[in-house]
């Protein structure tokens, strides 16, 4: 098992995607402090009209299964995907094959959806708001304790109307996110991300900043490049 990590930072700057996972299953305690989590962040004028759906029965995941299966379908020549060569160890065949045993065993492992629910005056851009804020809690707490933890696709696509019917999410709400979490095959981060400098801007767009690269200069050192 990966160890668990308290402080924020070492949890922010090593919360790598997770997509390979061992057969052991996420305990109900372990679980809860993520779900927990993710109710605490922050939601617009807390209207907290958000639900979070444990997928774990096996018919759930027989309905993920069959998501991540149309969600390959359409990635796949979106990103010209292809399984890779079993002798193939390049950094790109390493993170394919990740992605295809992901999508393989989709129906393995416990999953969560996020709703959110649509209001006419609001785009989904900006309920995106109130919901995704707590898909990244629920990401660095289950870092936090050392699971790992992927976003997918699954829940976007064709993959939508397979898991709303099957869970009967309501027509006014929203499936904002999917989370697969479990205990990971491999370990976390570092992140590697770009440099403070080309994302930060001071005033004007395209104006650099001291202050970022200083802050970079203190910043624990990036790793590899994650999966995600």
């Amino acid at each position: 098992m990966t160890r668990t990590a308290t402080d924020v930072w070492t949890v922010m700057s090593t919360a790598r995607t997770i997509r390979r996972f061992t057969d052991e299953p996420v305990d109900e305690t372990t679980l809860n402090r993520c779900l927990q989590a993710a109710a605490w962040a922050p939601s617009g004028a807390n209207a907290q009209e958000r639900r979070f759906i444990v997928l774990r029965s096996p018919e759930s995941r027989a309905a993920v299964a069959k998501a991540a299966e149309q969600s390959l379908r359409v990635i796949e020549p979106v990103y010209g995907m292809t399984r890779p060569d079993d002798h193939d160890h390049s950094r790109r065949a390493r993170t394919a094959r990740a992605t295809y045993e992901l999508h393989d065993r989709a129906g393995e492992f416990t999953s969560v959806l996020f709703s959110q629910k649509r209001f006419p005056t609001a785009s989904e851009l900006l309920l995106g708001g109130s919901i995704f804020p707590a898909m990244q809690n629920f990401l660095l707490a289950a870092r936090a304790q050392g699971l790992g933890a992927c976003m997918t696709s699954w829940a976007a696509y064709g993959g939508e109307p397979l898991l709303r019917e099957a869970v009967g999410v309501p027509d006014d709400w929203m499936l904002a996110g999917h989370i697969v979490v479990g205990w990971p095959r491999g370990k976390h981060g570092p992140v590697r991300r770009r440099p403070m400098a080309e994302v930060v801007y001071m005033d004007r767009w395209g104006e650099p900043t001291d202050s970022a690269v200083a802050t970079e200069s203190r910043a624990p050192a990036p790793g590899p490049r994650p999966e995600r």
